[in-house]
C-alpha cells in the first residue's frame, strides 16, 4: 500500500470518527488536540483503522502512538508502503 493510501485512509477516517470535516492528513498532529477528543473516540479512531486496513494494532503500538505519523509508520512497517 501506498503512503497516499495510508495518509488518505487516516485522514478520512478522523474525520468521521472525530466529526471534523476539515481534517487533513498532518503527521504532527497530535490526536489528542483534535477538538472533541476523548478516550472513547480513540478507541473507535483505532478499530475503524484496523477494519479499513485490515490490520491488527497491539498495546503496546497504540500507546506509543501520539501523532498521525506515528500512526502511519506502525502502519508502514506493518502493511509496506
Amino acid at each position: 500500500m501506498s503512503e497516499q493510501h495510508f495518509a488518505a485512509t487516516i485522514s478520512q477516517t478522523a474525520q468521521d470518527v472525530f466529526r471534523q470535516p476539515a481534517l487533513p492528513f498532518n503527521p504532527t498532529l497530535v490526536f489528542r488536540e483534535i477538538p472533541g477528543f476523548d478516550s472513547i473516540l480513540a478507541i473507535q479512531f483505532i478499530l475503524a483503522i484496523e477494519s479499513a486496513l485490515d490490520v491488527t494494532l497491539n498495546e503496546e503500538e497504540v500507546d506509543n502512538m501520539h501523532t498521525m505519523g506515528d500512526l502511519m509508520t506502525v502502519l508502514k512497517a506493518k502493511k509496506g508502503g
